[in-house]
């Protein structure tokens, strides 16, 4: 199980407080390079889609992004390339 790192951030010039497992937090330290940005002031855009993302707080609201970023980074399977599981068990 991982283990929950209370860090602080700067949102809108104020500091606040976030739980998230540690995985989240390499998560978002690794979008903010490749973003250019500093996690505090992705942190500080993350705050504006708090409500657009349905969460109920800004830790929410990260996990949430983390999840769809790397999601969006995925690359789908093609349909040429998909084998279902029962039939390469077969």
């Amino acid at each position: 199980m991982s283990s929950k790192k209370l860090r602080n951030v700067y949102v809108a010039g104020k500091r606040t407080s976030m739980r998230l497992e540690t995985a989240f937090w390499e998560g978002l330290e690794e979008i903010a390079q490749k973003e250019s940005l500093t996690v505090g002031e992705l942190c500080n855009r993350l705050s504006e889609r708090v409500e657009a993302v349905d969460a109920n707080n800004l830790s929410s609201a990260v996990r949430v992004y983390v999840l769809e970023y790397f999601r969006a980074a995925t690359p789908k399977p093609q349909e040429s390339c998909y084998t279902p599981l029962a039939i390469a068990a077969e």
